[in-house]
């Protein structure tokens, strides 16, 4: 069964070089990022235009308000935009917003609440609803948790001075981004994304995105490319892509940025890369073989395949997991994979290439190295873990299985609000579960080989398992058992845990 050992070899190292072939690209976006171009800012527009602002919401009531009160403070002429809140919410979120919009009329903002039959295409639905509604040629849209500056229309529009541009995006911010752990991991993730990807693939003139919020489109752009599909999971890239194949230019603006509050705790975490990954690989499917037949500059079709197979690198973590414990197996069967498997240490490249790119997109300050030493570890083994579920997402996505929209959980002030988070055992959660022992499994048997050449990968497999899956035990031991058995519930009383 030795050609058996071989073709798990085989699959390991083709995951692995799409991994280093990854980094590379990553590096190239660095490169183009850091280039120094001389841009000017586009000058002020002689007419200020019309502004449409598309607030979708669904059962928000913790932020909701937030975002209300930030655009009332915006320094552009009242009498030139609207602010249209799609409300879908089905909990007391309709009530705030409508006490807000009353207020605000009072103050002469003109705001309108628009609501459907039915939540129909989810997001994506609500915002294709509310567009023949829009009175502006340019399109605002912010998600409920995002708190704009007083500028944020201002700085954006001179851009579409130039008729062929259909959208600008502005940077995210964090407003929570201390917090914690998680919110620190987020921290780097978003970070690299805008000051690396969304900043390199501008400045080298590849295919960018618009990001879901915080952005303002063209009017004319959205139905040209054929507006909102609400089949898809991340119909922001979905519109982003078909705009561009249609001929329209987006641009990245890093200097304007609107801070939001990210995920504070693992499930909403979770729930909000579900989407993005399996979104990813929806349109992936979708977009792929268009771009490939466009009359476009290869790097151009190359960064394209690389961006919307990104989260592809989840599956190849994934798989490079479940095969190492064979690969163990195979180098006490047989000696000649000793020599073999000891090539795929340069895999480890992948992982130094990540640490530098995370660590340059970070924020400047006087703590960043003690604070980066601190925290990257620990991104580290969230993301391997993480590749279990988002694995399983983009399978999905490629495969064609559809699935809801769920929205991701929000909070305020970073607070930990659980109104909107279910700890519900899923099959997923099962999953990683049965991994968890899987890598245990692995360990024990590396000590009883006396070969350390994986343990560290299952050491760092376990931890991030074990950090994802602490929630769901925690609700599991305390709630559904500890306090429904009296001697638990005196000891809780004890020891107060």
């Amino acid at each position: 069964m030795k050609w058996i050992g071989y073709v798990c070899y085989g699959i390991y190292v083709v995951s692995t070089c799409w991994l280093l072939a990854s980094a590379i690209i990553q590096l190239h976006l660095l490169r183009h990022s850091r280039k120094q171009k001389v841009k000017k800012r586009p000058g002020k527009l002689s007419t200020l235009p019309f502004v449409s602002i598309q607030v979708p919401v669904y059962n928000e009531k913790y932020v909701i308000e937030g975002l209300l009160q930030s655009l009332t403070q915006l320094d552009y002429p009242r009498h030139l935009f609207e602010i249209q809140v799609l409300d879908d919410s089905t909990d007391e979120t309709c009530s705030i917003i409508d006490r807000q919009a009353a207020h605000l009329k009072q103050k002469g903002i003109c705001i309108s609440v628009l609501r459907r039959a039915s939540r129909d295409g989810y997001k994506a639905g609500a915002l294709e609803y509310g567009l023949p509604f829009c009175k502006g040629d340019l399109v605002a849209i912010f998600d409920a948790d995002f708190q704009p500056s007083a500028d944020f229309i201002q700085s954006l529009i001179p851009h579409f001075s130039d008729a062929r541009v259909g959208l600008v995006q502005a940077r995210w911010g964090h407003l929570n981004k201390h917090q914690n752990f998680l919110t620190r991991i987020q921290t780097y993730l978003l970070d690299m994304h805008f000051t690396v990807e969304q900043e390199g693939r501008c400045q080298a003139g590849y295919f960018i995105n618009f990001c879901g919020t915080a952005g303002i489109w063209r009017k004319r752009c959205i139905i040209e490319a054929g507006g909102w599909d609400g089949s898809i999971l991340s119909e922001d890239l979905d519109l982003s892509y078909r705009a561009q194949l249609k001929g329209w230019r987006l641009v990245y603006d890093k200097d304007i940025i609107v801070p939001a509050q990210l995920p504070a705790g693992i499930e909403a975490f979770k729930i909000q890369q579900f989407r993005w990954t399996k979104g990813m690989a929806q349109i992936a499917k979708k977009t792929l073989h268009h771009i490939w037949r466009r009359p476009l500059p290869f790097a151009k079709k190359l960064h394209s395949v690389f961006h919307l197979l990104g989260s592809f690198t989840f599956v190849c973590l994934l798989l490079n997991a479940l095969l190492a414990i064979p690969l163990l197996q195979l180098r006490q069967q047989y000696p000649e994979f000793i020599a073999l498997t000891n090539y795929t240490a340069i895999g480890a490249v992948n992982l130094v290439a990540l640490a530098y790119l995370y660590y340059q997109s970070a924020e400047t300050s006087p703590q960043k190295n003690l604070r980066f030493l601190r925290t990257y570890p620990l991104f580290v083994v969230v993301y391997l873990a993480m590749s279990v579920q988002n694995g399983v997402a983009v399978m999905q996505g490629l495969a064609g299985m559809q699935s809801p929209f769920v929205r991701t959980p929000k909070s305020t002030n970073g607070s930990t609000q659980q109104s909107y988070v279910s700890l519900k055992v899923s099959w997923i959660t099962l999953l990683e579960a049965g991994l968890l022992l899987y890598f245990l499994y692995g360990i024990c048997l590396s000590v009883y080989y006396h070969d350390y050449f994986l343990l560290f990968f299952f050491v760092l497999m376990c931890w991030g398992l074990v950090i994802l899956l602490w929630p769901f035990a925690r609700t599991l031991i305390i709630k559904d058992f500890v306090q429904h058995k009296p001697f638990f519930q005196k000891l809780k009383k004890a020891f107060s845990f």
